[in-house]
């Protein structure tokens, strides 16, 4: 799946509350995904993600401080993978601008930002940095699955294992990754919602 990820993702949306700054979407895409984003701004909770499925889209945003990161991709692609890229392209966006200062003058063009589109490339094409690929066995399924883990997930973790919920095919399991990023065990959960 990290491969070809980059022909897996739509969208990824970086916004305040008045306008886009920040847009990147594969070369061949002609769509616009402003009325998503106009979605997920209602949400105000700030540094969580949170996850939608939406027709044959996944959808995840975050919202920092005063801006709102929003990614898209196809129904196949994990949500740890797209919560990875916008962690990082929230650390790269930052580290490269000081945001406040630039909003602060009001009259801020979106152009100013459009240079990042080489930077979000970059973090894409090198994803394997950002998770680590676990296999976990799901016994509905009857076979082993690769689940993709965010290694700041387990970076940042206070305690282990750290459980990850993957809700796939109709059904969800637990697993329990350890600080080596071992399983340590896999339960099938409940869902609801």
């Amino acid at each position: 799946m990290i491969k070809n990820i980059q022909n897996k993702l739509n969208f990824i949306n970086i916004s305040n509350e008045e306008m886009t700054l920040f847009e990147w979407k594969p070369a061949q895409s002609l769509k616009s995904y402003i009325l998503d984003v106009n979605i997920v701004k209602e949400n105000t909770t700030k540094d969580i993600f949170f996850h939608l499925n939406k027709g044959n889209m996944k959808i995840v945003y975050i919202r920092k401080g005063s801006l709102l990161y929003t990614i898209g991709s196809d129904q196949d692609t994990q949500f740890q993978l797209l919560e990875a890229i916008l962690e990082h392209v929230d650390r790269k966006f930052h580290e490269i601008w000081d945001i406040d200062v630039i909003l602060s003058y009001g009259n801020v063009s979106s152009n100013v930002f459009k240079d990042f589109a080489n930077h979000v490339n970059e973090i894409i094409e090198n994803l394997d940095d950002l998770i680590k690929k676990v296999d976990v066995f799901c016994r509905v399924c009857k076979k082993t699955l690769p689940l993709y883990v965010k290694k700041s997930m387990i970076k940042d973790a206070t305690s282990f294992p750290v459980p990850l919920v993957y809700n796939h095919k109709g059904h969800a399991i637990v697993t329990y990754v350890d600080q080596n990023f071992v399983v340590r065990g896999v339960e099938l959960v409940n869902i609801t919602g």
